[in-house]
């Protein structure tokens, strides 16, 4: 019988945050693969959940490069899926690890659907979402009653205008290191950035809850960090 990959979300970064269910396979595969940007470079996702991993089980290190070169990401993406599916046709169980939830821009995605349509055998195990966490961190709800809530990428909101953001009561913002003068900007237009959040490398020791979004301009941003943007103040 082929074996069955299981994509875990390992959760935005502390180690008590992966679910019951995450740790049980964790001690049960007979492999786990990571993502890493380079080889031989840490896996943050690795890190996270490394204590977790059954003794002696192996560890697999799967490229996928940080590039916006779409050609570069697919050639990435399918090398990948052919060394998952070569132990999964050897009868192997595999645990692929990823930030956050599984299936909220994460690479897992890809491979969920690419083993899927060969017929290997996929199960998802949801993990805590680093905007729940942040919302969490910060203090700031993410919505009351009939709150309408969207998820964006920092490069989505930073090319819409003010009645765009009007229509929603929270807008969490990911992917902002890049954009963040850009984002400061727009928030402040709408109205939007007294009652905004900036949380960075949630869950991790260095994390920063930063409520004067302003005084962060200019400076770097870690990677991992987000904006939580309420339209009402809370």
């Amino acid at each position: 019988m082929k074996g069955i990959l299981y994509g875990i979300g390992v959760g935005p970064g502390d180690p008590e945050l992966l679910t019951c269910k995450a740790v049980r396979i964790l001690q049960e595969v007979d492999c786990v693969a990571v993502p890493v940007a380079e080889r031989d470079k840490e896996s943050a996702a690795h890190r996270i959940a490394g204590k977790y991993i059954r003794s002696g089980c192996p560890v697999i290190e799967l490229e996928f490069p940080m590039t916006r070169d779409q050609d570069l990401l697919e050639e990435a993406w399918r090398q990948g899926c052919e060394t998952i599916k070569e132990l999964l046709d050897q009868g192997r169980s595999v645990a692929f690890l990823t930030l956050g939830d599984a299936m909220l821009y994460s690479t897992y995605i890809y491979l969920n659907q690419f083993l899927g349509r060969a017929g290997c055998r996929v199960q998802t195990i949801p993990g805590i979402t680093s905007f729940s966490a942040a919302a969490a961190a910060g203090g700031i709800p993410l919505a009351f009653g009939d709150d309408k809530m969207a998820v964006l990428p920092g490069s989505a909101v930073a090319e819409l205008n003010n009645g765009n953001l009007d229509h929603f009561d929270t807008v969490v913002i990911f992917k902002v290191a890049r954009q963040y003068q850009k984002l400061i900007a727009s928030l402040e237009k709408a109205g939007r950035l007294d009652n905004s959040v900036l949380v960075m490398s949630c869950g991790h020791p260095e994390e920063q809850v930063v409520t004067d979004l302003r005084s962060m301009v200019g400076q770097d941003l870690s990677y991992f960090s987000l904006i939580i943007s309420r339209k009402e103040p809370v």
